[in-house]
């Protein structure tokens, strides 16, 4: 028996001298090949990811690799995937450390967009009409899609709009995409994406969009060394096109999108598999950013917009509303004719196309000749209105109303009825039933 232990015994020591394998080194090594397969298999440019490999297996050969923990590891290996490629979406993650104890269960708001950090951080109105919107990144889901119509639905009526992506790491295509057709009339193609692994191309056109297109509205974007990815897309896409002036600094330059890979142990490397091809220029912002037309310190960069967008606000405006107001000084200094007339429709209409006024808006500006005691002007102005939105029991009645302060109450009576007769039970037919009571006591 005392043998027995003492034969046991030597084994354990001799076990303890004899030099084992590295267990990080196999480790390590075994990781670095599991990723140069999908590299070669995926990565967008096959010469650079063969090329890539080949610098991995001669740092592996010289054993660069051994005896490295997880996140250095990770660190040291996303630096020499990029030596080669300089591509900043190529990356290599070390395995999640859990903190505490994990959890057993999930709350089922964890996985819902509105509980997470916000896509729009926010958005105002500066002076002079200057419209403001603050994007955290491009998110994928429908929620996301929702919150950019709810914010062109508020930008509606600026005379400018200043986009900031200064700190905006990027996200979805199809989102940078939907944001960008609201800028974008006709049907044109925005980018194209290309994937070598499939070989397949998906183009990226203008889409409809649920609001209310500004294709003229002049456009800011600013931008920031940590603009990178889709923010980088969106600025690209808008400014090779001319619909946007960059202001700021030039972005971080990842114009590839990525896909993720799980590998063993808890690794994975997330892979550039295709690339963006712009319409206009053949080509896109990989390793070089976009180029600000305006360049200089990001800080400074909404003080520098602000500045150009209340001088293009005015000139948008009086693109605009300088017709219709050369057509209603004409019609106040000349009798009033069919031609004058039919000139204030003209710039009312397309004011109505622009989707620059509406109908409410149509009447503001007739009841502004009201109360200035102008009721010839009100009246041709309520007449358009009419004419462009002949269902609207509120514009029958303000044309009544013009009528009535011209003395003319044949045509107040004939205009009170048709509103009744649009809004039988609602607020415009009571107030047009009021009307006539008052009218025919006087009569």
């Amino acid at each position: 028996m005392k043998q027995t232990v003492l034969i046991k015994s030597i084994i354990v020591i001799a076990f303890l001298f004899i030099k084992t394998p590295s267990f990080s080194q196999y480790h390590n090594n075994d990781i670095i090949k599991q990723a140069q397969k999908l590299l070669e298999k995926n990565y967008i440019f096959l010469d650079k990811a063969k090329e890539t490999n080949a610098h991995l297996d001669v740092l592996m050969k010289k054993g660069f690799f051994d005896e490295k923990s997880p996140i250095d590891f990770a660190k040291t290996l996303t630096l020499e995937l990029r030596k080669i490629t300089k591509d900043k979406h190529l990356y290599f993650s070390n395995p999640r450390v859990n903190k505490g104890e994990k959890k057993t269960e999930r709350s089922i708001t964890e996985n819902l967009a509105r509980y997470k950090s916000p896509m729009l951080r926010g958005f105002k109105f500066l002076e002079d009409n200057i419209g403001y919107i603050d994007l955290a990144f491009f998110g994928g889901s429908e929620e996301h899609l929702a919150k950019i119509d709810f914010v062109m639905k508020e930008m509606q009526i600026a005379d400018a709009i200043i986009i900031d992506l200064r700190r905006n790491g990027g996200g979805y295509p199809t989102t940078v995409n939907y944001l960008s057709s609201y800028f974008f009339s006709e049907k044109i193609l925005l980018n194209s994406i290309y994937s070598r692994a499939q070989n397949h191309t998906e183009e990226f056109w203008v889409v409809d969009v649920n609001g209310v297109k500004r294709p003229k509205v002049p456009v800011y974007i600013l931008t920031s060394t940590s603009t990178f990815s889709g923010a980088e897309d969106f600025s690209y896409t808008m400014q090779s096109r001319s619909r946007a002036t960059i202001i700021g600094e030039v972005t971080g330059g990842g114009a590839h999108p990525t896909q993720y890979f799980p590998l063993d142990q808890g690794f994975g490397i997330g892979i550039p598999f295709a690339r963006t091809i712009n319409t206009v220029t053949k080509t896109n912002w990989e390793g070089v950013g976009v180029q600000p037309d305006i360049k200089m310190s990001a800080d400074d960069a909404l003080e520098k917009a602000k500045e150009l967008a209340i001088e293009e606000a005015s000139k948008y405006k009086n693109s605009f509303f300088k017709p219709l107001e050369n057509a209603l000084i004409a019609l106040k200094e000349k009798n009033k004719t069919d031609e004058n007339n039919n000139n204030v429709y003209k710039q009312l209409e397309l004011l109505v196309k622009a989707n620059i006024l509406g109908e409410g808006s149509v009447n503001e500006i007739g009841y502004s000749y009201i109360q200035s005691k102008k009721p010839k002007i009100a009246q041709v102005i309520f007449k358009s209105n009419t004419l462009m939105f002949p269902d609207s029991a509120n514009a029958w009645d303000s044309l009544a109303e013009s009528y009535l302060n011209l003395d003319n109450k044949e045509k107040a009576i004939e205009y009170y009825n048709k509103a009744i007769k649009l809004d039988p039970e609602g607020s415009v037919g009571d107030n047009a039933r009021t009307m006539l009571k008052k009218l025919q006591q006087k009569l």
